[in-house]
């Protein structure tokens, strides 16, 4: 503790001082700052009308978003079929946004005779992104489905938009 207070004291010793007037040479090249400084605080003559307005129609628009929005356990859930043709596996697995990419969540059932696996998962209307784990080690995107996109660590992902066949 000691030792740090020597170090404070030396650095004290060693600091520059700015010039004198040097603050007020500053604030006078910042016109704008010495005009906002000498009215304060509050608009004055009307200046607060613009701001006022703005701020009310944001929160119009805010209060008319919020009738749109539903909570995803409000919103219309479809029945989505996915499936892989993996025969030799001993597992696959769905991972994606609509359950936080998390293994273990959603497996697959099979593989049928012919090797295929499926699962018939409750999903959000919107847009998802998915891929299968087959073993716990190989990546596969959906070779069936039309869209992918990369996800950027390497591997691509499969793309769906959901939506009820009444609002399609």
């Amino acid at each position: 503790m000691n030792d740090e207070k020597k170090l404070i004291e030396r650095l004290e010793q060693h600091r520059t001082r700015a010039p004198e007037g040097f603050a007020d040479q500053v604030m006078d090249a910042l016109p704008s700052f010495r005009k906002k400084k000498a009215r304060g605080f509050w608009p004055t003559s009307g200046q607060w009308i613009a701001p006022a307005l703005v701020g009310a129609a944001a929160a119009v628009l805010v209060l008319l978003g919020v009738g749109h929005f539903r909570p995803a356990e409000q919103m219309s859930q479809v029945g989505f079929h996915f499936e892989l043709h993996a025969p030799g596996a001993d597992k696959v697995e769905l991972l994606g946004t609509f359950n936080n990419w998390q293994a273990d969540d959603i497996v697959l059932a099979g593989p049928d005779a012919s090797g295929h696996w499926t699962a018939t998962v409750e999903l959000p209307e919107g847009r998802h992104e998915y891929i299968f784990l087959v073993d716990g080690e190989r990546w596969l995107a959906d070779p069936r489905a039309a869209t992918h996109r990369p996800d950027g660590f390497g591997r691509v992902n499969t793309v769906i938009n959901i939506y009820e066949e009444e609002n399609a």
